[in-house]
This record gives structure tokens, C-alpha cells and sequence, in this order.
């Protein structure tokens, strides 16, 4: 009997968060693009561990994504990734065996142990013994925030119907704003997602997780500059926040702006010790 994995499953039993699980989608790495809900199958695991091996040989995700897309395409019909063996070599993509490693540029060694992949979209911040909800219709916004906290894993679907009706109660929640717009940008539906931060930020214009998770957005939709200024802008609301610098970190490796590069991946290690 076949058995499919949902990207949210996959992505906890390979380490890997799932957005970088749902870029891998989107790609056409594993499983099929568009397809919804994600179903996963056994080798798409197999090569979602050749990401995270690459991942934590210290090469930025995007890196590893365009690299190995390009391998793919160069693949003989009925081959996938998870038959290559894909090591990292000074800072690129390799096929074992092959003379040489793929071309490309890595200004930056980031260190493995310490590192997360950029773009990951963030959450608010939640009590970490929040009451589990009882099985009666929920009649108050908390208790359909708290039913879609509960559902966000098992049935995004259902999640978003609750945070809506949440809102509906409770419209001024920037919580309830930031996590449904974190479910319409994994479902890649960005506009909506856009929508929701922006709303949080009309509440709260100094809430930096709005203003970060925008900058996720600018940044997946190839919007290099804008992306920039948003993460800036979050780390003047919220210094700590230690994804943002990688994310610039990031940005700046492929820009060739090594300087900058290296400045802010060394604050985000600074900040996750």
C-alpha cells in the first residue's frame, strides 16, 4: 500500500522546515507542483535528505534549490535525485564521482550547527501550556484562535476557517492576522498572506513579525531590494530578531556584497549561541 507524506510530516521527519519542504514543491524537487494537499512519497523523503545534508554541509538553501534543479534538468528520463549521491565541495553542489563540482558563488561559511534556512515564516509567539480546546463549538474569538492554533498542524484548511471566524469576533488580533497570513503564504497564496500582515501592522505598525513575514514574501517573490529594506526594518523594531539577519546574510552572498554578508551572519550567530 502506497503511502504519501504531507509536507508539514516530511519536514519534521527530515529536519528540514517546511517552507523550505513547500520551496522544494515548488521547484519540482519532490512531489508535484501546484498539487494540493502535498502528497510525498518515499523517495521524495530520500531526496529531501540530499537538501539537508547540503543544508548542513553549510549551503544556503537557495543555493542548494538552484543547483540542484539544474542537475535534474541534465537527468536522463525516469532518474530523480534520490539516486545521485550529492556530496558538498568548497562551497557547491557535486555529484560523486564527477570531475568537478558545479560553478557558483558562496561568500559565506556558515556554520552548520547553528544555522537556519532563510525565508522559514514566523509565527507569534504563543503560551507554551495554551489550554487544549474542548469538544464544544467554540463561541468566543480566544476559543477560535486557540482551536485553529490546534488545527494548524492536522488541517490548515479548517485552521484558516477558524482564524477567520476568530476575526470575525475579534478583528483587532494581530495574532490571529499574522498566523492566518502565515497559512495563506504556505499555501502559496501570497496576496492573501499580504494582505493579512499588512492588516496586523495597521494595528500594531510596530509588530516586527508582520513586518519580517513581508519580507519573506518580497524575498520568495524575487524582490531582492524590497526584501532588504523589510528586514532592516524589522530588526530596528526587534534587534533579537536573529532570522532576519540571516536572511540579509543571505541576500547579500548572492548580491556579491561580502562585507555586509558577513557582518550579519556574524550577528546572527551572536544572537543564537
Amino acid at each position: 500500500m502506497w503511502t504519501s507524506y504531507s509536507a508539514r510530516h516530511a519536514a519534521q521527519l527530515i529536519g528540514l522546515p517546511e517552507s523550505a519542504v513547500r520551496s522544494c514543491i515548488r521547484d519540482g524537487l519532490v512531489g508535484t507542483p501546484g498539487a494540493v494537499p502535498a502528497q510525498l512519497s518515499f523517495r521524495d523523503l530520500a531526496a529531501l535528505r540530499t537538501v539537508k545534508s547540503l543544508v548542513d554541509a553549510g549551503l544556503p538553501l537557495p543555493r542548494v534549490r538552484k543547483e540542484l534543479i539544474a542537475l535534474a534538468t541534465a537527468l536522463p528520463s525516469g532518474t530523480t535525485l534520490a539516486e545521485l549521491t550529492v556530496e558538498a565541495h568548497d562551497g557547491h553542489v557535486h555529484v560523486r564521482g564527477s570531475s568537478s563540482p558545479r560553478a557558483g558563488q558562496l561568500a559565506l561559511e556558515l556554520d552548520p550547527r547553528s544555522r537556519r534556512p532563510e525565508g522559514e515564516l514566523r509565527e507569534m509567539p504563543r503560551a507554551p501550556d495554551a489550554p487544549v480546546p474542548v469538544a464544544v463549538p467554540p463561541a468566543t474569538a480566544e476559543q477560535w484562535l486557540t482551536r485553529a492554533q490546534a488545527l494548524e498542524e492536522r488541517d490548515p484548511v479548517a485552521a484558516i476557517d477558524a482564524y477567520r471566524r476568530s476575526l470575525r469576533l475579534r478583528p483587532d488580533s494581530t495574532e490571529a492576522w499574522i498566523n492566518l497570513g502565515r497559512l495563506f503564504a504556505e499555501a502559496s497564496d501570497a496576496g492573501s498572506a499580504g494582505d493579512c500582515f499588512k492588516s496586523a501592522l495597521e494595528l500594531d505598525p510596530a509588530e516586527p513579525t508582520a513586518v519580517y513575514n513581508l519580507g519573506v514574501l518580497a524575498q520568495d517573490a524575487g524582490k531582492e531590494s524590497e526584501a532588504i529594506e523589510l528586514y532592516r526594518k524589522a530588526l530596528e523594531l526587534d534587534p533579537q530578531l536573529a532570522e532576519a539577519h540571516y536572511n540579509l546574510a543571505t541576500l547579500f552572498d548572492q548580491s556579491g556584497d561580502s562585507r555586509s554578508a558577513i557582518r550579519h551572519i556574524n550577528e546572527y550567530r551572536k544572537l543564537t549561541r
